[in-house]
Formats: structure tokens, C-alpha cells, sequence
């Protein structure tokens, strides 16, 4: 994850917002009302009602997949190097292709098992 971005992960259970720490000023206050990154609540539930079409944006992003789930997703959010972080981190998972095709990981190790094959 980038140190300038900022990333939603939800798994059907939980929803988090994680904020980089050289997240851009102007974003970070047009969705939290902030002046940067590191004045983000990480207390909140819900992200505030901010009149600008970021804002309108984001909260829409978050209302409509609250909506595709059947229960409801407490909101999390979290800045970089909070405790919280290694939660999000545990969730990140690097899914196969869309086709069935393998992930990364299972490519490199195929790789690997073919090298050591021809030596």
C-alpha cells in the first residue's frame, strides 16, 4: 500500500478506511474535514456529511456497498502505522485471476519448482 493513499477494504463483515500518512491534504479534507492525514478521527463510525463532491462521493461509495451486503459493515478507519493496521493487513489477501488463473505467489513458486527441476 502506498504511504500517499488511502484504501477501503471491506470482506462482508467489516469495513475499513485505511489513510496513508502522506495522504493528500486536500482529500483528506474534503472526505474528514481535517487539515491532514494525521489529524484523521480513527473514533468515528461514519464519515461526516462535508458539502463538496468528494465528500458526496465517498459516502456514496460506502452507502451502496453497505447495501449490496446483507448486514451491516461498522465503519473502521484507521491512519497508517496505528495499531489497527495489522487487522487490515491480515485481510489482504492476493486473489486468483478472474479466469481461475493463479495468483502471483503460485506463479512464483511454480517457477521456482521448474528452475530447481532443470538443475
Amino acid at each position: 500500500m502506498s504511504e500517499m493513499g488511502v484504501y477501503l477494504l471491506e470482506n462482508g463483515v467489516h469495513m475499513l478506511i485505511w489513510v496513508g500518512s502522506q495522504a493528500s491534504s486536500e482529500w483528506v479534507s474534503e472526505v474528514f474535514g481535517v487539515a491532514s492525514p494525521q489529524h484523521v478521527d480513527t473514533h468515528v463510525c461514519e464519515l461526516p456529511e462535508l458539502d463538496n463532491p468528494t465528500s458526496v462521493a465517498v459516502r456514496d461509495l460506502v452507502l451502496q456497498t453497505r447495501i449490496k451486503r446483507k448486514n451491516a459493515m461498522r465503519l473502521t478507519v484507521m491512519r497508517q502505522h496505528d495499531k489497527l493496521e495489522t487487522v487490515l493487513r491480515h485481510f489482504l489477501v492476493e486473489d486468483r485471476g478472474v479466469d481461475g488463473s493463479s495468483s502471483y505467489v503460485d506463479y512464483l513458486c511454480h517457477i521456482h519448482k521448474e528452475i530447481r527441476a532443470l538443475l
